[in-house]
């Protein structure tokens, strides 16, 4: 029977033996068909959740920011994992054999494994830059070029490092019969061996690690920030930002579960099957490995949902293009309204939320809209409106001031990263601790915002 190597380039190792098909329950017409259904299904909602991505901020020069280019990035890579590891995998085991030539053989094996690549690469590229907006705000931020030549070195790296899937793929007969092709790795056992380690290292293990760090990290900040925030709250503003925090929580809970359970179960196959290669005789070989590789294959569909639709201003512009998802208007008198409670203080500079600068003379004191609270008590979303400036505390002891970040504003940055409308370098800005002092004599309670 012919059984599935687990190499991430979804090669085949199949040998000939007088057993017959039928004993491989994957040849089972019923299973087939469940399993393509399955893959269609991830085929669809791939590609569309993915091309809608790359739509959506192609359309739209405000939303070609750091974080989304990453993003971006990552939805190439999951449409080149649905083109080429979706439909050839369970196309090549079913049909027993290899039907789409010598070239292909050595292509699509290579680009799978390419593809996979850039995609957990990127994931890792999007929690590391989140860690440091989040652990570091006052750093300045990554630009454009520096994300771009991270994005290249990705592409790069990931050419390189399974370079090997395009060289040693063998497509022979086996000397068995001329019209019966297979497409299989041909290289010594211990390189395999050797190989693989590598790859199940460089494209799991490490990435998985550094993704859980970064995430748990900014989690814990989080934490330790609602702590810390000065001022009094009352019970229901607590019960608000303590719900705003569960769903941050939730949220990069889910990109750690999502990429750990989806590719960990591949991985763990394709390490045994290259120990020992006699596991692709098991009689259920070629079905476990179906079952993981469709799950690993899911992650596509899971992409663009946990990095984009759970962006704010990815989901605006997913309204637009897809009238559908939009919200009818509420018609009563219960709709979100605006709150003039908070007071935003300005010096010298004021940027404003979508990234432009505008330049002021002198000081200036603005008072400004604060819909934040009531959007989140009305619709459950934690984002700022447009209309919303970026809000700060301060504390002054002697002569050194301090500015901290509101709880909301940071979360916000752990769920959209740099594609958010809080302008850090704002911060970075020289502040005047006498008019700190007048601005304090207007504030009825310490740790008012400004």
């Amino acid at each position: 029977m012919c059984s599935l190597n687990g190499s991430l380039g979804n090669s085949t190792n199949c040998s000939h033996v007088d057993e017959p098909l039928f004993h491989d329950i994957i040849q089972n017409r019923s299973v087939q068909a469940v399993f393509c259904m399955l893959y269609t299904v991830i085929f669809v909602l791939g590609i569309f959740g993915n091309v809608l991505v790359c739509y959506v901020v192609g359309r739209n020069k405000a939303m070609q920011t750091v974080t989304n280019f990453f993003i971006t990035n990552l939805a190439l890579s999951d449409i080149l994992l649905c083109t080429l590891a979706v439909p050839f995998t369970p196309l090549y085991s079913f049909v027993g054999q290899w039907i789409f030539g010598p070239v292909l053989c050595h292509l699509v094996a290579y680009a799978q494994g390419t593809s996979v690549y850039i995609s957990t690469l990127t994931l890792t590229s999007i929690a590391v830059d989140r860690f440091f907006v989040i652990i570091y705000p006052f750093q300045p931020r990554m630009r454009m070029s520096t994300c771009t030549a991270i994005i290249v070195f990705i592409w790069l790296f990931s050419l390189l490092a399974t370079l090997p899937y395009g060289i040693f793929m063998s497509h022979n007969n086996k000397g068995i019969d001329s019209d019966f092709f297979y497409c299989e790795e041909d290289w010594t056992e211990n390189y395999r061996k050797a190989f693989g380690a590598f790859t199940a290292m460089a494209q799991f293990v490490l990435p998985f690690f550094i993704i859980t760090f970064c995430y748990v990290r900014v989690s814990l900040k989080l934490n330790d920030r609602a702590k810390c925030k000065p001022g009094a709250k009352n019970s229901r503003r607590e019960e608000i930002d303590r719900e705003r925090k569960r769903r941050t929580n939730r949220m990069l809970i889910a990109m750690v579960t999502v990429f750990g359970v989806s590719w960990l179960p591949l991985n763990m196959v394709n390490l045994i099957n290259d120990v020992n290669e006699s596991t692709g005789d098991w009689p259920y070989y070629n079905l476990c490995f179906f079952m993981v590789h469709a799950i690993a294959m899911s992650s596509t569909c899971y992409n663009p949902f946990l990095y984009a639709w759970l962006n704010e201003n990815f989901r605006k512009e997913f309204k637009q293009v897809l009238p559908c998802f939009e919200r009818p208007t509420p018609v009563n008198g219960n709709q979100c309204g605006p709150n003039t409670a908070s007071m935003a203080l300005t010096s010298g500079h004021r940027k404003s939320l979508g990234g432009s600068q505008k330049k002021n003379r002198g000081t200036t004191n603005t008072m400004t809209t604060d819909a934040k609270e009531e959007q989140v008590a009305c619709n459950g979303d934690s984002s700022v409106q447009e209309e919303v400036p970026f809000k700060a505390s301060y504390s002054k002891t002697d002569d050194q001031v301090c500015l901290h970040l509101e709880e909301g504003e940071e979360e916000q940055l752990a769920a959209n990263g740099h594609d958010t409308p809080v302008d850090l370098e704002q911060l970075r800005l020289p502040v005047d601790a006498h008019l700190l002092d007048r601005e304090a004599q207007n504030l009825q309670k310490p740790g008012d915002f400004i």
